[in-house]
């Protein structure tokens, strides 16, 4: 699915220009809104980390290869993994705040979402049955 491929890319570039801005205390009117509301910072960071986790997974999962829940888990780790960095490098900006509670969130996102990303390629590609002798459906 090179669309998807092209998806995730734009979505990565659009998630670095909304960190360069908030590390620059010039965050964009239509990001701004979205944080607006009592726990809105946590509510973003799960919606968008997830969005970011539901995007790499599926490129991932829909590429060449077999679609196996390791794949989904190394995506996953990978995408928590740069999420930590950020997340710690907040510490090194003026203004800008490292919080435990923001990276819980993100991390809740990048689960439940890369969930979903699993179980909508499976949907879409059919449920990946075991090989071999393990196989449930043979006598």
């Amino acid at each position: 699915m090179k669309n998807l491929k092209w998806l995730t890319i734009l979505f990565i570039v659009l998630l670095g220009a909304i960190i360069f801005a908030a590390d620059r205390h010039d965050m964009p009117a239509f990001v701004a809104v979205l944080y607006d509301f009592p726990n809105g910072d946590k509510v973003g960071h799960f919606i968008l980390m997830g969005l970011l986790s539901l995007l790499v997974n599926m490129t991932v999962l829909s590429g060449q290869g077999r679609r196996t829940p390791r794949r989904a888990i190394t995506a996953s780790l990978v995408v928590a993994g740069v999420v930590a960095l950020e997340e710690f490098s907040q510490r090194f900006f003026p203004g800008r705040n490292s919080s435990w509670a923001d990276l819980a969130s993100s991390l809740a996102g990048i689960v439940v979402f890369g969930g979903l990303a699993w179980f909508l390629v499976e949907r879409r590609k059919g449920f990946s049955q075991p090989a071999g002798p393990d196989r449930k459906d043979r006598p």
